[in-house]
């Protein structure tokens, strides 16, 4: 009996957990980080924190349809963790298989825990969810269906109408589904042989690879020796591929212009023999991420610098190569933070693009004569990537495009200058766009 009742109090606390990260999230707080603390301050077992990141996933990523649900249903929910609660709750009937009955029953129980006198409120809530949830879709007005059915603020869905005609839906339903884990092997400490032996001893399964980047099946690899001392990263293979594309050569003084957390630097260490790599960012305390990677590592051609990337001239140095991984929208990542899309707006896109060609600007003044910028976003923002790309072609006339190398089995489309998208096609990569830009040797 006892073992009865500390399994559900067990399972309540979980649910009661599962309300405070949605919370946190809703007030700020980015979904992975806060993951990632729970993770580490909480003994929960393996399942237990699939199922955590499963729900909370699920329930950002259909937010405005889960919000738009409860709005036609109740006039106001005064308690704010009542509120989170029954998200989570809707997420459950309507994107799991879970039982309905099993989920009215465990919603009641945590409502009783975090506000008695609610539980009532959350079960007649419920039901009439239940019951009323085809006509509520049915009754959506047409020019806010599509951003209501797939969770994007209308605002977005205009701008994607217009940018992608054609395949703006699968574009939208793409960015909504799972994300999956992706590490790197240093090519210069393991074989791919090795690699994957490692991997079967693990029982870890291959889903994708793209060059020394492999998604896999769990995250059983963080428990092997070869992870834990630094030979297998974690990285996206868009992102690597950006790095590829730089090809940094042996004797190349770099710039990663806005570097940290430092993935993007550690490739280039890793892959490359640059003379020196300066690693430049304007937060301190992601200085500071940067400082513990070179001291890991004991890299000796590492520079760490707290710099403003719209102020590279005050390095007074010139670069070879330079690499710009610029702020932006990170439409493109939106798998990994799906809460992301709720708090961006059209205008923060225009800001991001003037600060996109400030960069710009400032790492062309600083790039030698037939040096590179490879510039890269994690965002299909037309505005942000194409319409840039015109604007620095046009404006810096002994700037010619280079082609952008991708492996075969990435999906591609490239634009009018010679830019590339990693499209939303690729349900493993992250969407992503790359330009690579030589100076002309006048």
């Amino acid at each position: 009996m006892n073992n009865k009742k500390d399994l559900k109090n067990q399972k309540d606390n979980i649910k009661i957990d599962i309300v405070n990260l949605l919370d946190e999230i809703m007030s700020g707080k980015y979904s992975n980080i806060q993951l990632n603390h729970y993770f580490k301050t909480k003994n929960y077992l393996k399942k237990e924190k699939l199922f955590i990141t499963n729900i909370i996933n699920i329930t950002i990523k259909n937010l405005i349809y889960i919000d738009y649900l409860l709005e036609k249903t109740v006039k106001n929910i005064q308690k704010r963790k009542i509120k989170q609660l029954l998200r989570i709750s809707v997420a459950q009937l309507f994107f799991t298989e879970a039982d309905n009955a099993g989920v009215l029953y465990e919603a009641v129980e945590v409502a009783k825990i975090i506000n008695n006198h609610q539980s009532g409120f959350v079960n007649a809530t419920l039901q009439s969810v239940l019951r009323n949830k085809d006509e509520i879709i049915e009754n959506i007005p047409k020019d806010r269906k599509d951003g209501i059915l797939y969770s994007y603020p209308q605002w977005f869905v205009n701008k994607m109408k217009v940018d992608y005609p054609e395949d703006y839906i699968d574009i939208m339903k793409s960015y909504k589904s799972r994300s999956y884990l992706s590490v790197r092997y240093n090519s210069k400490k393991l074989t791919k042989d090795r690699f994957e032996k490692i991997l079967s001893e693990v029982k870890s399964g291959i889903l994708f690879s793209a060059d020394e980047v492999y998604y896999l099946s769990n995250s059983n690899i963080f428990d092997t020796e070869e992870y834990k001392n630094g030979n297998i990263i974690i990285q996206d293979a868009s992102s690597y591929l950006a790095v590829k594309n730089l090809n940094v050569e042996k004797g190349d003084v770099v710039l990663d212009a806005c570097a940290a957390p430092g993935g993007k630097s550690l490739a280039i260490l890793q892959n490359f023999e640059p003379e020196l790599l300066v690693a430049e960012d304007i937060h301190e305390h992601k200085i500071k991420i940067l400082e513990n990677m070179k001291k890991k590592y004991n890299f000796s051609n590492l520079k760490v610098v707290l710099n403003d990337a719209t102020q590279i001239e005050s390095l007074n140095m010139k670069f070879d190569k330079i690499l710009l991984d610029v702020p932006c929208s990170g439409l493109g990542v939106l798998r990994k933070k799906p809460e992301k899309i709720y708090d961006l707006t059209g205008e923060q896109i225009k800001s991001l693009k003037k600060l996109q060609k400030k960069i710009f600007d400032s790492a062309y003044n600083s790039l030698k004569e037939n040096g590179i910028i490879l510039y890269s976003t994690c965002t299909f923002s037309i505005n942000e990537n194409t319409n840039n790309l015109e604007y620095f072609l046009e404006k810096y006339r002994d700037l010619v495009i280079e082609e952008v190398v991708i492996p075969e089995n990435v999906d591609i489309r490239k634009d009018q200058w010679g830019g590339v998208y990693i499209t939303h096609k690729n349900i493993y990569n992250d969407g992503f766009y790359i330009a690579k830009l030589r100076k002309k040797q006048l």
